[in-house]
């Protein structure tokens, strides 16, 4: 029987979420769906066929009265701490959009209150479950052409930032950095040792955080990769995921486009470039990252990208942002204690 779910946030990214991959999984189904905006809840209860009884502008009526199992919240990223609070306190599980929170106290709390409750909190880091991702993960683990010695990774788009995003701190870091340096955890399962980092701003660029950011990152291995990130270059743009060279010491794994399409290839010592076939999973992106959530839920046991599991990538945004400012290493390990 399918969980029951109550959805927060209804914008342009949670309605297509919405209707994409929550209608679409099998082990979940809408007993509430929330918004502050009227109109869009209207319009997302024709679009989501949800009853407008289970229409609700406050999400504490909705969890107090809407008969839910758990939580997937898809609100603007300021809003994560409260609603997760106030979803936890009720006794129900939660999936909640990344960035889980920006403050890594408040991560800290909400993971001790999930733990408390034994209740399950997930972060949505849907590209664990991307295939390109996989497929890179999997070219690493096989170490066809040697141990990995170095990481190259970069990222460049033009992003229209919506208004609380304009108003961010470490705007890059939060928004999308997090994606592909949660990445850097999961493909080498290895967390980070140290950062030294850099993020900058670009006069009249109309964000108040920082766009771009430049950093490298140690292994507890001892492996460096070096990171350059920015939402605010024009030109050639990179695709979500990003473009990866991984040095091994017998050639070099790229998930990037050499001539046949993005993807993964391996490039021996030769120089002969040759595409692999992806790693297919069962459900990919979110609809992977609802099968985990739900079946963590129904075995009681911690879902991949658990909340304690991404205090480790937060910790390594902040210690990006630390590092910057301080102009020194820092030790994400050091915000955990």
């Amino acid at each position: 029987m399918p969980l029951q779910l109550i959805q927060v946030g209804l914008g342009a990214h949670g309605l297509g979420v919405a209707q994409s991959d929550v209608l679409m999984a099998q082990d979940f189904t809408f007993c509430g769906i929330v918004d502050i905006d009227e109109s869009r809840l209207r319009q997302a209860s024709q679009l989501l066929q949800v009853e407008p009884a289970q229409c609700y502008t406050d999400y504490k009526t909705a969890f107090t009265q809407g008969g839910a199992d758990a939580v997937y919240i898809t609100a603007a990223s300021p809003f994560h701490y409260d609603i997760c609070k106030c979803a936890l306190e009720e006794n129900l599980h939660v999936l909640v959009e990344k960035p889980f929170v920006t403050e890594i106290d408040q991560g800290k709390e909400l993971v001790a209150i999930a733990k408390r409750k034994g209740l399950k909190l997930m972060v949505d880091q849907n590209y664990r479950w991307v295939k390109s991702v996989l497929t890179l993960k999997r070219e690493i683990g096989r170490q066809a052409l040697g141990e990995p010695m170095f990481v190259d990774a970069k990222f460049f788009y033009s992003h229209e930032g919506k208004p609380y995003q304009r108003q961010m701190q470490d705007y890059m870091l939060f928004e999308m950095g997090i994606h592909h340096i949660d990445m850097m955890r999961f493909l080498f399962d290895e967390n980070i040792h140290t950062v030294r980092g850099r993020t900058w701003n670009t006069p009249g660029s109309g964000y108040l955080g920082d766009p771009h950011v430049y950093a490298v990152y140690e292994l507890d291995g001892g492996m460096p990769i070096f990171y350059i990130g920015s939402l605010l270059t024009q030109g050639l743009s990179s695709p979500w995921e990003g473009q990866w060279r991984v040095q091994c010491t017998k050639g070099s794994i790229h998930l990037d486009d050499l001539g046949a399409g993005y993807g993964v290839y391996l490039v021996n010592e030769v120089q002969e470039a040759a595409k692999v076939d992806d790693v297919i999973p069962k459900h990919e992106s979110i609809r992977g990252v609802l099968a985990e959530f739900a079946d963590a839920i129904l075995h009681d046991r911690a879902p991949l990208s658990s909340g304690e599991d991404n205090l480790l990538t937060l910790a390594a945004l902040n210690a990006t942002s630390d590092s910057s400012r301080d102009g020194k290493a820092c030790c994400p390990m050091d915000y955990l204690q």
